[in-house]
């Protein structure tokens, strides 16, 4: 394992080249699983799939811990709930009692202005029983979506596999494409080759104009959310 390693260039053919700044690591087969962070110092590594995913930042508070009684309160089982939005927020109690709150995406790339206010804003909405709570955590990062939301496996040529496109499911499906990407390389790609058979387009735009596309866009979903 070499970790703090990013990968600048794969060199393709019988057995492949993987290139970082530092070294070199030559393969029978490479796994492309980085999602949004394929593109590594503005240059990726396979163009031909990046073009098929859209970085979107999701964020996360957690309040304070509250009283059992009250956290078991909120939800029933102490679910884990996301609203029907197309610009979706989910949330859940945690195991000390916690409640998450998690949604707020943005898909230029900017963390949106005032994270931690904004986010609590937005829990008060559902929960206004917690306004007596801190909210002392905030933290966040990139999920890759795809055109139509499902995943995006596949190979380039017969020895570089590569599984991006969870568009906000990875929890489950990120362990299962692991072991399905394992049965390819191992002889047996019947469940890998059902789910690379789903088709998929690029984002319409180019370079530079897929993200300001993307973003006009879901404005009008959020618009329509807000309706």
């Amino acid at each position: 394992m070499f970790e703090g390693s990013p990968v600048v260039a794969i060199e393709r053919g019988a057995r492949p080249v993987v290139r970082t700044l530092r070294g070199e690591v030559a393969c029978d087969f490479v796994v492309l699983a980085g999602n949004v962070y394929l593109d590594q110092f503005g240059k990726a590594v396979a163009p031909e799939i990046n073009q098929r995913i859209m970085p979107v930042g999701t964020y996360i508070i957690a309040t304070e811990p509250m009283d059992e009684a009250r956290a078991d309160a909120l939800i029933r089982q102490r679910a884990a709930v996301c609203d029907t939005n197309f610009a979706l927020d989910y949330f859940r109690p945690t195991a000390d009692h916690r409640m998450l709150f998690g949604g707020r995406v943005s898909y230029s790339g900017a963390t949106p202005f005032k994270l931690m206010a904004s986010m609590r804003a937005r829990m008060l909405a559902v929960f206004p029983q917690l306004a007596d709570l801190a909210v002392p955590h905030a933290w966040g990062g990139f999920v890759d979506i795809t055109m139509n939301r499902g995943p995006d496996f596949g190979r380039l040529g017969s020895n570089i596999y590569y599984l991006q496109g969870f568009s906000g499911h990875g929890l489950a499906l990120t362990g299962m494409a692991g072991k399905l990407v394992a049965e390819a390389i191992a002889g047996q790609a019947g469940r890998f080759d059902l789910l690379a058979r789903l088709k998929h387009h690029a984002f319409p735009g180019g370079p530079a104009l897929r993200t300001p596309a993307l973003v006009l866009g879901m404005l009008y979903h959020r618009l329509r959310d807000m309706l």
